[in-house]
């Protein structure tokens, strides 16, 4: 499967997420990614960071596509924010960064679900 197929059918297709990307684990390239989903390189940075040292993350919030959401976990391997009831669900395997938005109609947990499970087949396959 394809990147692109990962982000379209993986993430997106499960209804639980609306935008997504997955990204080089250090942050230096975009694998796939969403329609119109932006994220600029010195957030993916920040990311990058968080993933290290999460105390700048949990003091400054977590700013995806210029909107800054509030941490609610951030440690080595997951990082999630939540604007409103809006939120970001990114999850770090061996080798790539998976970076997921999921709308107001849908509970954290179910998008957290489904990045998370991705994630760890992704891990089970190499990645």
């Amino acid at each position: 499967m394809s990147w692109q197929a990962y982000v379209d059918s993986s993430l997106i297709g499960s209804g639980k997420v609306d935008k997504a990307a997955i990204f080089s684990a250090a942050g230096d390239s975009v694998w796939a990614a969403s329609p119109g989903f932006k994220v600029e390189p010195a957030e993916i940075k920040a990311l990058v960071e968080g993933f290290k040292d999460p105390s700048k993350l949990q003091a400054n919030g977590i700013f995806i596509e210029g909107v800054k959401n509030f941490s609610l976990r951030c440690d080595d391997r997951s990082i999630y924010g939540k604007k409103n009831k809006e939120g970001i669900v990114c999850v770090k395997t061996k080798q790539a960064i998976l970076v997921a938005h999921y709308p107001e109609t849908v509970q954290p947990g179910e998008a957290a679900k489904i990045v998370e499970a991705l994630a760890d087949y992704l891990i089970g396959v190499g990645y």
